[in-house]
């Protein structure tokens, strides 16, 4: 069943709602931008810290294997040295990623608050491309 999707400005002030996360869980506003997209299936499937290659630790913040799509929240880029998305070993990982036919998204947390809508229709487009590889 789909529901009616919020508009920005309804999933905005919803987001606002929320207590502001710590740099860690800014994560979470990922499953909260989709719910507001009110196409269920689009919410389906996602794993958290889901890793992609056996014997190494790295993990994406959120990832749908089945489609090899992941999704990264940049967080901490004010921390010296830009935080873990600022540094070589996070660019060594997405470049290996990319070898292996992920596709990674990016979203800032100010992105997934302030167009939840946009970054939603960005994951569809993705997931879509995604079955017509197959």
């Amino acid at each position: 069943m789909k529901r009616e999707a919020l508009s920005n400005a309804e999933g905005r002030k919803l987001l606002a709602q929320r207590p502001r996360a710590k740099a860690k869980d800014q994560a979470e506003l990922f499953p909260a931008a989709l719910g507001l997209a009110g196409d269920r299936q689009l919410g389906i499937g996602w794993f958290a810290e889901c890793g992609f290659e056996p014997g190494r630790r790295w993990r994406f913040d959120w990832a749908r294997p089945s489609e090899k799509v992941a999704v990264e929240v940049d967080g901490g880029r004010w921390m010296p040295g830009g935080g873990r998305h600022g540094s070589d070993a996070d660019r060594c990982k997405l470049n290996e990623a990319a070898a292996l036919g992920w596709r990674v998204l990016r979203f800032s947390p100010k992105q997934l608050r302030d167009d939840p809508l946009g970054c939603a229709d960005v994951v569809r487009r993705a997931l879509a491309l995604g079955r017509e590889r197959r």
